[in-house]
């Protein structure tokens, strides 16, 4: 097969992992006030470790080349700046309006969690989930290109890292609106979103872009999704199931995402 082919086919395998997780959200009977506290706080913990044990790393060894000592720093204010980016939104970004005070099943099982705030969570992890899978698709097409086997490999990573992202986008959507279609639908366009600006992205960068400057990219999704992990899903998380619940789940998601680097790195 070609190259290229093989690249496209190995970063749509990566995306659908992340509507495999929007499924697994949206089929079955909602998820009660632990579960969702659970699963909230399980998406958290994948969301900081694969920020602090893959993405930063990764984003300082490859400045380190151009930058040296610097490099660290660097990646550190790239991070700062990504999760200032996320606290401005959250001020920024209005609750819709169509939607009403409170959801009778979200308050059921979460009574101090409101249909409006579900609402917006799941968007903005979406937004979040959405900006780390097209460079996070970039790098895998690029490494296909390069290395087929290097390509296979992170396909597989990114595969299972975008399960728990899937369920972390859909469950508080469907929460939120009752709608398992809008649900399945928001996750699915973010798994979308790794092939699609896999592609794009090499179109339109390839000629201009290096390796530091995609550094600095992974280091600012990074501040994304830590920023959201701790502004957001975990205050939801304990809301929703209590801080007990919310810490097992965050606990479970940062092991089952350093397990699955250690196995596949």
């Amino acid at each position: 097969m070609d190259p290229f082919w093989t690249a496209v086919a190995l970063t749509c395998f990566a995306g659908a992992a992340t509507v495999l997780g929007g499924l697994l959200a949206v089929v079955g009977r909602p998820p009660t006030g632990r579960g969702l506290g659970f699963a909230l706080g399980l998406a958290a913990g994948v969301m900081v470790g694969v920020s602090a044990l893959e993405m930063v790393p990764v984003s300082v060894a490859d400045l380190a080349p151009s930058l040296g000592p610097l490099a660290f720093p660097a990646a550190a204010a790239a991070v700062l700046a990504g999760a200032g980016v996320v606290l401005l939104l959250s001020r920024l970004l209005p609750c819709p309006a169509d939607l009403p005070a409170a959801s009778p099943r979200a308050d059921a099982s979460s009574p101090a969690l409101d249909a409006r705030r579900l609402h917006r969570l799941g968007l903005m992890t979406a937004g979040a989930i959405g900006l780390h899978n097209a460079p996070e698709g970039f790098v895998t097409f690029a490494g296909t290109l390069q290395d087929p086997a290097v390509g296979v490999a992170l396909a597989v990573a990114m595969a299972v890292h975008n399960v728990p992202e899937g369920v972390a986008v859909a469950v508080p959507v469907r929460e939120a609106t009752g709608s398992r279609a809008r649900a399945f639908g928001w996750a699915a366009l973010t798994g979308l979103a790794e092939p699609v600006g896999a592609v794009v992205l090499y179109l339109l960068l390839s000629p201009f872009i290096t390796p530091a400057l995609l550094a600095v990219v992974f280091a600012a999704v990074a501040g994304v999704m830590t920023a959201l992990s701790l502004a957001a899903l975990l205050p939801a998380a304990r809301a929703a199931g209590g801080l007990p619940t919310a810490g097992a789940g965050a606990l479970s998601g940062a092991a089952v995402m350093a397990l699955s680097l250690a196995l596949l790195g």
